[in-house]
């Protein structure tokens, strides 16, 4: 992949709206090289900020361009209708409704569920997501719920059931997986390091699993950032078939290679849950 689009990509998760403004400006070749990546990353910029004007305008732009491909006139058609569809009004959803297709164990129909509680006032149904936190269904979805009542600082203990055993926690006294310093330190190690970004955008997206699947646990402390840092970059030369050394890991950090293979064992556990 040209370097470019490696770039590209950066300040997107960067969110620095002037300079990813000077890159497009200055990068139009790249619209010719490969348009359906440039313009997905370009409406991708400004759907992460959730600016859906924007959205719309940079889809118009290209739809108003000359010369543009039925390929790429198929991909905005796409993106608009898309776009059109999550900004439409969303109709509520009844207790009835909400707790049938919340306790079903319809993944689909769970994801649902979340997409709209997490744009109402999810104190109203808390009868209903105690009673789904302790349903056998994936975790992936608990930690969903987890996420609304932080970010909405529902103060009251909640049992969840989590690999069997049932825990109490409270959403007021929990911090989200990324808002935590250890996470934070430990993304900013991995990105400052001389390295190729693949890898580095590989490790922090292990990283991410690793949070977001132990969550409320998680493997990071103050202590330990630095030495998970070359664990999740190990990690990730490794599933990218690239040379790592545990040998140089375990020397660097005075901790044996057993200890170093039973931690990387476990975080693939982890991820292959």
């Amino acid at each position: 992949m040209n370097k470019l689009f490696v770039e590209m990509k950066e300040l997107i998760n960067k969110q620095n709206d002037d300079e990813f403004e000077f890159f497009i400006a200055n990068h139009q070749e790249l619209l010719k090289e490969d348009p359906i990546l440039f313009i997905s990353n370009h409406v991708s910029y400004y759907a992460i900020k959730e600016n859906v004007n924007k959205v719309l305008e940079v889809i118009s732009f290209y739809q108003n361009a000359p010369y543009i491909s039925m390929t790429v006139e198929d991909l905005l058609k796409e993106l608009r209708q898309n776009v059109e569809r999550l900004n439409a009004p969303r109709k509520n959803i009844t207790i009835e409704e909400l707790k049938t297709n919340l306790l079903s164990k319809n993944e689909e129909k769970i994801a649902s569920c979340f997409d709209y509680l997490s744009k109402v006032n999810i104190r109203i149904y808390l009868d209903i997501i105690k009673e789904f936190l302790l349903q056998d269904v994936s975790y992936k979805y608990k930690t969903l719920a987890l996420f609304i009542l932080i970010e909405q600082k529902v103060d009251e203990d909640l049992k969840v059931l989590k690999d069997g055993l049932v825990y109490t926690l409270n959403p007021n006294m929990l911090e989200l997986p990324f808002d935590t310093y250890e996470y934070q330190e430990c993304k900013r190690l991995i990105e400052v390091l001389n390295e190729d970004p693949q890898v580095k955008d590989y490790a922090i997206e292990i990283m991410n699993t690793c949070q977001i699947k132990e969550f409320p646990d998680s493997f990071l402390t103050l202590d330990n950032v630095d030495f998970m840092k070359d664990i999740f970059i190990h990690m990730a030369k490794t599933y990218l078939c690239l040379q790592s050394s545990l040998i140089e890991l375990s020397r660097r950090h005075e901790i044996s290679i057993s200890k170093c293979e039973e931690i990387i064992s476990e975080l693939n556990q982890i991820i292959s849950k």
